[in-house]
C-alpha cells in the first residue's frame, strides 16, 4: 500500500513520517445488551433496547500496522519519539485514505518492534467511539473527493427560504444510523414542528436537544419568514 497511509488529525502517517501500510484491522463494535431472568419465562427479557432509543455499542479498535524502511537504529528512535510524542495517549481524529468520507475519533498507543538494521515495524492502536463520522456535515458543500458512491449521502440544508406565516412548510432531512444534535441558524424568529413536538426557533443559532432525528427521512414543518440552515452530521458503523 505503498503512499497509502492514515491521518491523525492534520499529519499523514507516509507523508510526514514516510510509513508505508502493511495492515489494517478495523473492530466492530459489541452491542451493549440486558437481559433479565424472569422467573417462569423461557429464556430471558431483553431490556436491551428498552431506554435510549434503540442498540447502544461499546468503544471499538483500530489498529494499523506500518513498515520504515531505511530505518537504521539511529533513525528509528528518532522516529520512535516523533510519532510517541505526536501520539502515545492523545485523542485523535483518523481519516483512512481508503474511506476519506468518514472520521473515527479515538486515543492512539504505539508499540513497535526492530531487529535488524533496515526495517522496523510499528503498530499503532486506536480505542474508538462505535460511530465513523461523516467528515462534511449537511449545511457544507459535497466534495467530489471524499465522496463515497457506494454509501455517500448529498445533503443540502443551507439558507432555506422559509416563506409560510400561518401555514407550515415541509423540509425534509435525511438521517443517518447514528445522528448527532441537530443546529438550526435562522435569520428570524419562527417555529419548528417535529413529529408530535413544536418548537420555537430564535434568532441565531439553535441547538434542539429534544429533536431526535431518525435513520431515513426525518420531515420538519416551519412557521414564519425567513431564512434557515440545518446543521446536522451523522454516522455509521
Amino acid at each position: 500500500m505503498s503512499g497509502v497511509g492514515i491521518t491523525f488529525d492534520e499529519t499523514h502517517s507516509f507523508r510526514d513520517w514516510g510509513l508505508r501500510l502493511k495492515k489494517i484491522a478495523i473492530g466492530i463494535p459489541k452491542a451493549k445488551t440486558e437481559y433479565v431472568s424472569v422467573p417462569g419465562m423461557n429464556g430471558d427479557l431483553d431490556l436491551s433496547e428498552a431506554q435510549n432509543g434503540g442498540v447502544k455499542y461499546e468503544m471499538r479498535t483500530l489498529k494499523f500496522t506500518f513498515g520504515a524502511r531505511n530505518c537504521s537504529y539511529e533513525r528509528w528512535s528518532g522516529l520512535l519519539s516523533q510519532i510517541a510524542s505526536d501520539l502515545q495517549g492523545i485523542s485523535k481524529r483518523i481519516i483512512l485514505d481508503t474511506d476519506k468520507g468518514y472520521y473515527y475519533t479515538g486515543r492512539c498507543e504505539i508499540e513497535t518492534e526492530k531487529n535488524n538494521d533496515v526495517t522496523a515495524e510499528i503498530v499503532i492502536s486506536c480505542k474508538c467511539e462505535p460511530y465513523k463520522i461523516s467528515v462534511d456535515s449537511s449545511d457544507e458543500p459535497w466534495k467530489w473527493d471524499t465522496f463515497s458512491f457506494i454509501n455517500g449521502v448529498i445533503h443540502n440544508t443551507s439558507d432555506i427560504t422559509i416563506s409560510s406565516g400561518f401555514g407550515w412548510q415541509k423540509v425534509s432531512l435525511d438521517g443517518w444510523v447514528h445522528n448527532e444534535t441537530l443546529r438550526i441558524v435562522s435569520n428570524a424568529e419562527m417555529k419548528v414542528r417535529y413529529r408530535n413536538s413544536t418548537y420555537t426557533i430564535y434568532t441565531g443559532e439553535n441547538i434542539m436537544y429534544d429533536i431526535v432525528l431518525y435513520k431515513g427521512v426525518n420531515d420538519l414543518y416551519f412557521q414564519g419568514t425567513g431564512k434557515v440552515t440545518l446543521i446536522h452530521r451523522g454516522g455509521m458503523l
